[in-house]
């Protein structure tokens, strides 16, 4: 048997967490950075908000559909 020993197990992430675990390595990586080099101005800044709010709902969205989806199958029957 072959093993990796750099394969990592399969997280099970809900929606909202690999949502925020996204958001938070783009902002170490990316967008903290440029802010500290005035890479980006005041629009932009309140477009990013703008995106992370956005990003946040769609999130909130698809952890209710988990949980809905999570549901049907303990019942084991789907609402259309």
């Amino acid at each position: 048997m072959n093993i990796n020993p750099e394969h990592q197990p399969e997280l099970n992430l809900n929606a909202e967490t690999a949502m925020e675990m996204c958001m938070d390595a783009l902002f170490d990586m990316v967008i903290n950075p440029a802010i500290k080099n005035d890479l980006i101005n005041d629009e932009d800044e309140i477009m990013l908000g703008a995106i992370g709010l956005a990003l946040k709902a769609i999130a909130e969205k698809a952890r209710a559909y988990e949980e809905l989806q999570g549901k049907a199958e303990e019942n084991n029957h789907y609402n259309n």
